[in-house]
């Protein structure tokens, strides 16, 4: 009897520990990744093609950068953070990551500077594509790419693109 008790008993444990999912030892948490995409038009230039790398590797995610599971993108924003040169520049450009145009927008880079205008990418369809591309890649290009006009002189602005980000990993 003493037998089957202690067989019965390493069974019982052995399916236990087993049974037991990864899944438990899953850390989750929030981050915030910044890039800067930096653009120059010059005076009767037509078109504009500027971009970054986006990268996931910062303090919060480093220790973690190849076990990620899962990254959810919460907020993805960007704004014009610096402006010189022809107040009437306009560019009518699309928002990409990758392949991915996440939103098209027209406007004079000094009007959004001056009021500080914060572009927001709203569709969640194309906010988990580009989050999947993140998990998988750890980083993405995001940039913008259309017409410009800057009749009078040269124009340079700055594009600050920020990711609020949750992301799921296992230390293991």
């Amino acid at each position: 009897m003493k037998t089957t008790v202690k067989i019965l008993s390493a069974l019982l444990i052995c399916f236990v520990f087993t049974s037991c999912d990864d899944d438990i030892l899953d850390v989750d948490f929030d981050t915030t990744i910044k890039s800067t995409i930096v653009a120059h038009v010059n005076q009767g230039q037509e078109t504009i093609n500027e971009s970054v790398d986006l990268s996931m590797d910062n303090n919060d995610t480093h220790d973690y950068l190849n076990k990620i599971k899962d990254v959810k993108i919460k907020k993805l924003t960007y704004k014009i953070i610096s402006f010189s040169g022809n107040t009437e520049a306009y560019v009518d450009v699309d928002f990409y990551a990758s392949t991915i145009i996440l939103k098209t927008e027209g406007f004079n880079v000094k009007s959004a500077y001056d009021a500080s205008t914060i572009f927001e990418v709203t569709d969640v369809r194309k906010l988990n594509s580009m989050a999947d591309l993140l998990k998988n890649n750890k980083s993405i290009i995001v940039g913008i790419s259309g017409q410009t006009t800057s009749d009078e002189n040269d124009t340079s602005f700055n594009i600050e693109v920020t990711a609020e980000l949750e992301v799921t990993a296992n230390p293991l």
